[in-house]
């Protein structure tokens, strides 16, 4: 590895290719060496030090050519050792998709100028009565620039998509105000303007729904929204009673003085409302015969109306066209939920890969909520949101930037501007992340063989129902949603819980789960960047801007990601990658790019407590890191662009043709290039070909892929195409 260059040029794509290094801790104090022999002496010569483009944001991007559930390539991924790679979008704009094999290979490459942000847009799923309007230009690739293509439109106030297939600009979607940021899935284009949000069909980017009722953050992200498989989670600036969901944000774990003062509170509360509606009648502002709400309108009118932490989600797939607007007045077909936070306004969230999970955070970065979320047909106000984990960073404040889900939702990196990936532990259905849970290279089960068999899961039930509320022990007190400030009294409750006493086995009924309080196990913070030290004195320079919305010195964004480890041929590079070789970390590895350019794989190791007596299933963790391999992914003004038309063998159009083969499959449709017209039941016919001789599980876990989220997976499930072909099984 010493003697090969880490660059060389590619031999299909005409990109660059980069190789891992290995990195140790050692390594990062074996650069400033380096860079003080290669800078000082040229700072006495004259000669400059090789210039380096200013990377203004970083992001690992989901697209058709690491798509799991939809892309057929990786749906044996665990029988065939192929792994997806991982797509790094660096800011001005470059794709690297970093290979299995430890490759970096550069695939798109221009310059446009400054870009506020860039998506790859996947495949759009289609049906027999929705068409796409781009399949022969996809793949699409949308930038919001400071100069768009019309030329006379403000700054980053338009949308372009250019086909990467052809070059071209196959669209451009003009708005009046600045736009900050897109997000996208197979149903929608997402544009985020600073206090709005508008969706576009991805068919057809007509204009499909848009949202004006969003509370707007001080940054860096002006409108925090989170985009799954199907939800969109957005910041809602007031509270409406009866769109309220059951649950939501719940106090740090109060104990019961806490929750006897926030008692107190709700009674002085009481009191001083009854003595303003009588101050207020006295003075004949409203009529001595005015309701309640007639009162308490008033008083919002007077006040401000915005109320920070307020988190609505909306179902994409069901939400009625035109303006989504969450009142008193209107329905809730399309509201998921609605429900509080936090207490401050919300800075970023972001989904889990199931979409079941939403992570939270407010301005403050305190702490982090993870919130489950279960739905009901009826209406968001009969959903519940368990607040399953409070993630706890630490007391001084710090602005979040990036928000990461392990593959399993065991683990959880946020992201600061200060360049600090924080590491949580975290269970899918909640509880105390403990050895029997982390250990293991697999999800287990939330109570032990043990605990089932010992009759403590009713015990547990039983305890938890006898208390007041899920954070307090004191009965009639709680520290829980119902009886917070955030909360109001939610409508009909008495009636509903007595009306359900008889099923305690809904979820979405009391009492709620018990909140847990996690600190983070690893805190990985950035090596020093000889970037910003000076060439002549050595004496450290301002840090960089970063974006219009990170304006201030000292921060610095970057990203990180979840995936296999690519670190063996940096350490090895005379051995082949077995099979199996990545199936012994229990965890998968930390990538963490950051806006230098420097790609870094963080090889993680959980274990119980050092520190612990005596060790047993319910023995605390701790974790040690350490760096393995780094990519140096930078680009010099000297680098050729690399831009459409590709070749048809290029990665990124074939992942694309695959992924739309695939949906054609799934839809009943014919393929471009296929022989003749077949039916629905035919073209699972096609992907069932070999099911003869395997098991309907083993079948079925190549149509529906375990990356599904859980709405997606019931549609597949239960198609007549599978439910025809399995019979009762």
């Amino acid at each position: 590895m010493a003697t090969e260059s880490p660059r060389r040029p590619s031999r299909c794509t005409g990109g660059v290719v980069v190789r891992p290094q290995a990195a140790t801790e050692q390594s990062y104090m074996e650069s400033v060496v380096t860079f003080l022999q290669d800078v000082v002496p040229q700072a006495y010569s004259g000669t400059p030090p090789e210039e380096k483009e200013k990377i203004v944001w970083v992001r690992f991007e989901n697209a058709d050519l690491n798509d799991t559930s939809r892309n057929m390539e990786f749906h044996e991924i665990h029988s065939t050792g192929n792994e997806p790679p991982l797509l790094l979008m660096i800011g001005y704009i470059v794709f690297w998709p970093l290979q299995i094999s430890g490759e970096a290979q550069e695939l798109f490459s221009v310059r446009h100028g400054p870009v506020r942000a860039a998506r790859i847009l996947p495949a759009p799923q289609i049906s027999a009565q929705k068409c796409d309007n781009f399949a022969e230009k996809r793949p699409l690739l949308g930038v919001c620039k400071s100069i768009g293509s019309s030329g006379t439109s403000p700054p980053y106030c338009c949308v372009d998509l250019y086909s990467l297939r052809t070059g071209e600009m196959v669209k451009s979607i003009q708005f009046k105000t600045p736009i900050y940021d897109l997000h996208c899935n197979k149903r929608i284009l997402v544009v985020v303007l600073q206090e709005k949000i508008a969706a576009f069909d991805s068919c057809t980017f007509t204009k499909k729904f848009f949202v004006t009722s969003c509370y707007p953050c001080p940054g860096p992200n002006m409108n925090p929204i989170a985009l799954g498989s199907r939800w969109l989670a957005y910041a809602e600036n007031k509270l409406i009673r009866c769109h309220q969901s059951r649950g939501g944000a719940c106090g740090d774990n109060i104990q019961s003085y806490t929750a006897t003062v926030i008692s107190a509170a709700k009674t002085i509360k009481t009191g001083l409302t009854m003595v303003g509606k009588v101050v207020t009648q006295l003075t004949g502002t409203l009529p001595s015969g005015a309701s309640e709400e007639e009162i308490l309108a008033h008083s919002n009118l007077r006040r401000s109306p915005l109320v920070p932490g307020i988190v609505t989600i909306i179902d994409t797939e069901t939400v009625a066209e035109g303006q989504v607007l969450v009142s008193e007045d209107s329905d809730s077909d399309g509201i998921v939920a609605h429900f509080p936070a936090h207490e401050k306004p919300i800075c970023c969230m972001a989904f889990n890969p199931s979409g079941m999970l939403l992570v939270t955070t407010d301005t403050l970065g305190h702490d982090f909520h993870v919130f489950q979320i279960l739905t009901h047909p009826w209406s968001s106000s009969q959903s519940a949101v368990h607040h399953l984990y409070t993630l706890h960073r630490g007391e001084t404040e710090a602005k979040v930037q990036d928000i990461s889900f392990s593959h399993d939702c065991r683990w959880v990196v946020v992201s600061t501007l200060r360049g600090t990936s924080h590491v949580f532990p975290i269970n899918p259905y909640g509880g105390q992340p403990c050895v029997r849970t982390h250990m293991s290279p697999r999800v287990v089960n939330r109570m032990s063989r043990f605990q089932k068999s010992a009759g403590l899961e009713e015990i547990e039930q039983e305890l938890t129902s006898k208390q007041g509320g899920r954070c307090s022990p004191v009965p009639g007190l709680s520290s829980s949603p119902s009886g917070s400030p955030l909360h109001g009294k939610l409508n009909s409750q008495d009636t509903y819980n007595n009306f359900t006493n008889n099923n305690p086995g809904n979820p979405r009924l009391l009492p709620l789960p018990s909140l847990t309080v996690v600190l983070p196990l690893a805190q990985i913070k950035q090596p020093m960047t000889l970037g910003t030290i000076t060439k002549r004195t050595g004496k450290s320079k301002p840090a960089p801007q970063i974006s219009p919305s990170k304006s201030v010195g000292g921060e610095f964004c970057v990203a990180a990601v979840f995936g296999a480890s690519r670190s063996w041929f940096a350490n090895n590079s005379g051995l082949k990658r077995e099979k199996d070789q990545s199936k012994q970390f229990v965890v998968e590895s930390l990538y963490i790019v950051s806006c230098y350019g420097s790609l870094v794989e963080h090889v993680l190791e959980p274990r119980p407590l050092s520190t612990a007596p005596k060790i047993s299933d319910d023995t605390p963790l701790e974790m040690l890191t350490c760096p393995r391999a780094s990519w140096a992914l930078v680009r010099t003004p000297q680098w050729n662009e690399l831009q459409p038309p590709f070749n048809a063998n290029h990665p990124l159009l074939l992942a694309a043709d695959a992924v739309q083969y695939y949906q054609y499959l799934l839809a009943g449709l014919v393929p471009p290039g296929s022989p003749g017209p077949i039916t629905r039941h035919e073209s699972y016919d096609s992907l069932a070909s070999d099911h003869s001789g395997q098991e309907d599980e083993e079948w079925l876990s190549q149509v529906a892929s375990p990356h599904m989220c859980q709405q997606e997976l019931g549609a597949v499930l239960y198609h007549p195409a599978l439910t025809g072909s399995m019979g009762s099984s």
